[in-house]
């Protein structure tokens, strides 16, 4: 009879493990712009993913897109997202359905997904043949859909369970956030987007790319932000933007 030190875990004990390892994370206290930072890849290690892609913003659309491991989502990539996310039921069950966890194929098949227009803008090329989200609602406004991604095999059912034990923890730490700033109902809700993007580093091309404008629309979102904001500069927008 094998000891209980060499005895193999369960799923359910592995999942258990799984869960109170991201709400380390999530109880640590951090700031907001440093969470996603610790949380992403304790996310993938929990549902043992390829990918993660963190899709953030308000009811209608994402307006920040995230990726673990970094750089694994490219800026053409994002605007694909941002043009077709409302096509993919995948995304919408997570933006405007109950949010719960499930997996692509059960919503539909594998020529339907090869169908989609993210499949070969997004998914294709990150080899994210199989794929389970969450649906994070925060508040009311604020939305967040995770998106886990593999090559193979399909994520067993453990796995939709971890996912879906971790959504109200995540929830539940957004929400001690709050909602959008003072700031933020200052600006429209493309000047917000213009300007979440440019604390981020982007220059004026890159945010063009991503949010499908020209850079000379994405100069004067920030025109007429600066006067909202009370700033006069690009450095000065960044600081008071994340203040």
């Amino acid at each position: 009879m094998p000891s209980p030190s060499s005895r193999i875990p369960t799923p359910g004990e592995i999942g258990l493990r799984r869960i109170l390892a991201v709400a380390d994370v999530l109880l640590g206290g951090m700031e907001e712009s440093e969470l996603l930072e610790h949380l992403l890849p304790v996310l993938r290690r929990a549902v043992p993913a390829d990918s993660v892609l963190w899709l953030a913003g308000d009811r209608q659309h994402p307006t920040m897109w995230q990726a673990e491991p970094a750089g694994v989502l490219t800026a053409e990539q994002a605007l694909a997202l941002d043009t077709h996310h409302g096509a993919d039921p995948l995304l919408t069950h997570a933006w405007t359905g109950s949010g719960a966890a499930v997996r692509r194929s059960d919503l539909h098949n594998d020529p339907e997904f090869r169908r989609l227009p993210t499949f070969d803008a997004v998914f294709a090329p990150l080899r994210a043949r199989r794929q389970l989200v969450v649906g994070v609602h925060p508040d009311d406004q604020r939305r967040v859909a995770v998106v886990f991604n593999r090559a193979s095999p399909d994520f067993a059912q453990h796995d939709v369970a971890v996912a879906e034990a971790l959504r109200p923890r995540i929830a539940r730490a957004l929400a001690r956030f709050g909602g959008p700033s003072p700031r933020r109902e200052k600006v429209s809700p493309r000047e917000a987007d213009v300007l979440d993007l440019l604390c981020r580093g982007l220059t004026d091309r890159q945010i063009a790319t991503r949010l499908g404008i020209s850079p000379r629309t994405v100069d004067k979102h920030l025109e007429h932000a600066y006067v909202k904001l009370g700033v006069r500069c690009r450095v000065q927008a960044a600081t008071r933007w994340q203040s």
